[in-house]
């Protein structure tokens, strides 16, 4: 992997740190918009009319809670994606949530377009891919890429 290729990926790594900042402002909202069906739920606000008016709380409730959860996923996938690409780790991982990103328009748009790219570079792609000698101790190769421990097989004995 040349210098370039390994500055966008520096670059790239801190601009998730700030994506996951930005997204942060959707659970913000989502809470704000849940406590306002709260509000209507208790009959907080002036000017309640009573009767069925009161069930209409349990609607920006719903949906306050949902936006809550899809933010505060949005802000750990990007925070992870982050340091993923921070240590060249979980490729796949990393492409996955930069096509996730694609949906914030326009800035996410734009961080998880140029991740894509350069993470299709078979140079990049080459970067996370662990050596091929560079087995954990104690395990041995099987058919199918497969790795088991061998810690627990006996040598050579069957032991009954």
């Amino acid at each position: 992997m040349n210098h370039d290729d390994e500055r966008q990926l520096r670059l790239l790594s801190r601009l998730h740190y700030v994506g996951a900042v930005l997204a942060g402002v959707i659970p913000v909202c989502g809470a704000l918009y849940g406590a306002f069906g709260v509000a209507i739920l208790l009959g907080k606000l002036p000017g309640r009319v009573p009767g069925p008016g009161l069930a209409i709380g349990w609607l920006p409730l719903g949906m306050g809670l949902f936006v809550l959860l899809v933010g505060v996923t949005a802000v750990a996938l990007n925070l992870v994606c982050a340091r993923s690409l921070r240590d060249r780790k979980q490729h796949s991982l990393c492409l996955l949530i930069s096509a996730m990103n694609c949906v914030h328009f326009p800035l996410g748009t734009l961080l998880g377009t140029f991740t894509l790219i350069l993470l299709c570079r078979p140079e990049v792609r080459a970067a996370f891919t662990p050596p091929r000698g560079s087995l954990p101790p104690n395990t041995q190769p099987r058919a199918g890429g497969t790795h088991y421990p061998t810690s627990h097989l006996t040598s050579g004995a069957d032991s009954r």
